[in-house]
């Protein structure tokens, strides 16, 4: 019988229906420096156990949440990838949920534990998108493949919300509780506007655009900046060379993802491929030295379907021949 406390403790929280409680309790206890080795283990065995699918996500949280709990950052290497496929993603979800949400409420500059009643969660897979109404009668839009975390009514002296990946606000004025959007890297404030953020956690590049209104930008990373930025202007943040730059944009065009649109302007290949995988919940396996590089503008209609896209990259890129299967791609 195994008598590895560890193992058990984690083994029983993805096995039970815990009370909120204890599930707190977990979160705590989970992303603590002590046994972070033994732990990483036995969450390895897990997967290795599970033999329901996993889609791509399954290895874009695992590199999150080890990142989280203070692990040393290892390149996920191609074999490892594919071998994750095999799992479940759902394995993942509750404490990759738990690790961010006790992040957002506990991991705050003033190091001061503060009481978390309930947490409200939205998680949207690939495929899909969501439109959610906030309890201030504030409004947002959430892309494929994005996470957005709050505290249960909106309380207290400011409107704090976290998010991870895309999404659109439209702000209900209220200039007596600011409305403070955090990312990994930023902080976005603002009293009653329309704004796009994006802050996937897989792509180097971090962007606020402004529709309406106007916001301040706090940038907390390799370089540290405080900015305002007006309307059809895009403040971006490249966080692995600690570059920031503002541009004007269409920022009516830059948010209309949220009707069914793909826009790109002078986006990268890698990027374009991050959002179609995104959007169509589909994997794209393609030879980044072929590719890598380049700009492209180029934008798709709601209507359109994968082949059409795909299409379409036939005849940016000449000499690009595709397959699929199932919901993977190969691009040659």
């Amino acid at each position: 019988m195994d008598k590895d406390p560890i193992r058990i403790l984690i083994t029983r929280f993805f096995e039970s229906d815990l009370p909120k409680e204890s599930v707190l309790k977990f979160q705590k206890w989970f992303i603590r420096r002590e046994n972070i080795e033994k732990k990483e283990l036995v969450l390895n065995e897990l997967w290795e156990q599970e033999t329901a699918k996993a889609d791509k996500r399954t290895i874009q949280a695992l590199g999150e949440m080890n990142r989280r709990i203070g692990s040393e950052r290892k390149r996920i290497h191609t074999s490892f990838c594919r071998r994750l496929l095999r799992t479940a993603s759902i394995l993942l979800l509750p404490i990759m949920s738990g690790v961010l949400t006790y992040w957002i409420m506990y991991n705050r500059q003033d190091s001061s534990p503060r009481p978390v009643t309930t947490i409200v969660e939205h998680i949207v897979p690939d495929g899909e998108m969501k439109h959610v109404l906030l309890p201030d009668s504030s409004r947002v839009w959430l892309n494929a493949g994005s996470m957005l975390f709050y505290s249960d009514g909106l309380r207290g002296t400011s409107r704090r919300l976290f998010l991870s990946g895309e999404a659109t606000f439209q702000v209900q004025k209220d200039e007596n509780r600011p409305f403070i959007v955090k990312t990994q890297y930023m902080e976005v404030e603002a009293l009653g506007t329309i704004f796009n953020v994006k802050s996937y956690v897989d792509e180097g590049m971090n962007a606020v655009t402004l529709e309406e209104g106007s916001v301040r930008v706090d940038v907390d990373g390799k370089v540290k900046v405080s900015e305002v930025i007006s309307p059809d202007e895009q403040f971006t943040y490249d966080h692995r060379h600690g570059k920031i730059s503002r541009i004007e944009v269409d920022a009516g065009l830059v948010s209309r993802w949220k009707e069914g649109y793909l826009v790109f302007e002078n986006a990268s290949f890698e990027d374009i491929i991050r959002t179609v995988e995104r959007r169509f919940n589909v994997t794209v396996y393609y030879d980044i030295r072929k590719y890598g590089g380049g700009a492209f503008s180029v934008k798709y209609t709601p209507y359109e379907n994968i082949r059409q896209i795909l299409t379409v990259l036939e005849t940016l890129n000449p000499g690009l021949r595709w397959t699929i299967e199932d919901d993977i791609i190969y691009i040659k």
